[in-house]
């Protein structure tokens, strides 16, 4: 970063020694902290980081999570863009093109897979409703639903359905093998007991919500739906 300070010279004394003086602090003097927030001025900041930066999720879920919200995925949709494939059809419902918004919340399989895992905890009311429903919207207005443990059980538990599908998405895309909606939504509770053993307690009240006891968890996971 270019040094953004300036030398002040009192030019009535000669004899007087230059001091650098720092500009980005009140008391001129330099800071790492003040630096650091210099290099980000003239910057937008991105909706839903800050909830993404303060989520519980293991670190490769919430680095895709830091590139969905930055549009960086290589979805259909942006291959296309960059001559890369010929068509953007999306992966999981072969109808609408494949942007990250509407592979993780717009899609028809994705609401179904939604739906499903949420009314499991009677959270069903805040599933995505609409294909045109944008994914960073809809989670921070959300989230706005819940108290204060639930709504950190609820980060989690986005962030971890965003990782299944993009999962499925890619497991369809180069594996050419796909599962059924239950079966995606099976493989959610599956992995939402497996963070939670791991130590992201954050997802417990909604497995209480769901019945479900991660002590009790023998072999494979099978939902009732």
């Amino acid at each position: 970063m270019r040094r953004q300070a300036c030398w002040a010279t009192n030019l009535r004394s000669p004899d007087t020694k230059d001091k650098l003086l720092w500009k980005w602090t009140p008391d001129q003097n330099f800071s790492t902290a003040s630096a650091y927030r210099a290099f980000f001025l003239g910057q937008s900041s991105i909706a839903g980081t800050k909830v993404l930066w303060k989520a519980r999720a293991p670190g490769k879920c919430k680095f895709f999570g830091w590139l969905a919200l930055h549009d960086r995925c290589w979805t259909a949709e942006r291959r296309m863009r960059h001559n890369l494939q010929q068509d953007d059809h999306c992966a999981l419902c072969s109808q609408e093109p494949e942007t990250i918004s509407h592979l993780l919340v717009g899609c028809s399989f994705s609401r179904q897979v939604w739906y499903r895992v949420l009314l499991r905890g009677r959270w069903q009311s805040v599933s995505p409703q609409h294909p045109a429903t944008n994914f960073t919207d809809w989670w921070l207005t959300s989230r706005k639903n819940f108290d204060k443990v639930e709504r950190k059980s609820f980060d989690s538990l986005v962030i971890l359905i965003f990782w299944i599908i993009w999962k499925e998405r890619n497991r369809r895309t180069f594996d050419h093998t796909s599962r059924s909606v239950i079966e995606v939504v099976n493989l959610i509770f599956e992995e939402a007991l497996s963070w939670q053993q791991a130590g992201f307690r954050s997802l417990e009240p909604f497995l209480l919500c769901c019945g479900l006891f991660p002590t009790q968890l023998v072999g494979r996971l099978t939902i009732a739906l």
